[in-house]
């Protein structure tokens, strides 16, 4: 559900665009930085840079600014890395009605991982100077480990053997096959290389039985993964001023994955609010699970790998009985 304000809000889209990147003054290559998935890409830069300026355009419906009960609007971006715990604003200079422009700037020492660049537009309402009255549709991502311009990562997949003295913190799971360390910056996915038959069926699969197997234990390893991946990104969902923040890195490439399915009729950020209401409140939970499930299973591409290894058994069973 929608974020509800004690004073009226913009009820139209707030659209932020990145329009040009430089890197100490040099422009970085249009194909770093993607629309569609609001990221820009700047691994190629590396440690080797002083300062990154951003040039945004911020847009809304100028009939409805101009119109509603507010005075003394403006415009101005926000630039957050969760994992330095910074936080700077940057005005834009209006240009038309409904219409901003400017830049914000990451200064190196500052950031690492990747920080979030969103737009907030603020009034005076009710004789209160500052209100928030609208934000981005979509916050940006400016990712200085990534290699191209997209949210989806990629789960980091490590044997280890489960018993071994040397790997203390598994030992007390020593019979789980697998493990999701949701802890750390980036998730890890731990295979138990001490449970026989599992790497060989894994890395190995030969036999059209074991891949049949293996395409199904692949299904339900990625379905479990994405079930934990979303419980700990759910807890590290946050609040502010009553609304749900999204949380930043893969936290928030989750969500953002996941939420869709689980509430399909709503938008994003009216999913997380959702989603939020729904763990403080307490409920059941019931509901919620099923729809954690549903969407597991789906991310996991599970209803395909099930259908495609009966189709399997069913040839080889033919196979024998000719």
């Amino acid at each position: 559900m929608k974020a509800i304000f004690p004073y009226s809000v913009l009820t139209g889209d707030v659209d932020l665009a990145v329009d040009r990147v430089f890197v100490d003054n040099t422009p970085r290559r249009w194909d770093s930085v993607s629309d569609q998935e609001h990221v820009i890409a700047l691994h190629e830069v590396k440690g080797d840079w002083n300062e990154i300026r951003v040039k945004v355009t911020v847009t809304a419906d100028g009939a409805e600014l101009t119109g509603g009960p507010w005075n003394a609007v403006a415009c101005v971006a926000v630039v957050r890395n969760r994992r330095t715990k910074i936080r700077h604003t940057f005005p834009l200079q209006p240009d038309g009605s409904g219409r901003w422009t400017g830049q914000v700037e990451l200064r190196r020492g500052e950031h690492i991982g990747r920080c979030e660049i969103d737009a907030w537009i603020v009034a005076e309402v009710g004789g209160e100077y500052g209100r928030l009255i609208g934000r981005a549709k979509d916050v940006w991502h400016a990712d200085f480990e990534a290699l191209a311009p997209t949210r989806q990562r990629s789960i980091k997949m490590v044997w280890k053997d489960f018993t071994d003295e040397a790997n203390p913190d598994l030992n007390d799971f020593r019979d789980d096959p697998w493990l999701l360390d949701g802890q750390a910056d980036e998730p890890v996915l731990y295979l138990n290389s001490a449970v026989e038959g599992l790497r060989a069926v894994l890395d190995k699969a030969v036999a059209p039985e074991q891949k049949v197997v293996r395409e199904i234990m692949a299904s339900q390893i990625a379905a479990e993964a994405w079930v934990a991946m979303f419980n700990a990104a759910t807890y590290a969902v946050e609040t502010e001023d009553g609304e749900a923040q999204w949380p930043g890195g893969w936290h928030e490439d989750v969500l953002r994955r996941m939420l869709p399915d689980m509430f399909p009729d709503r938008a994003p950020g009216e999913a997380l609010a959702e989603l939020v209401e729904r763990r403080t409140e307490g409920e059941g939970g019931g509901d919620l699970q099923r729809r954690l499930m549903h969407t597991a299973t789906l991310q996991s591409r599970k209803p395909k790998a099930v259908t495609n290894a009966l189709k399997t058994l069913g040839r080889l069973a033919t196979k024998e009985t000719v």
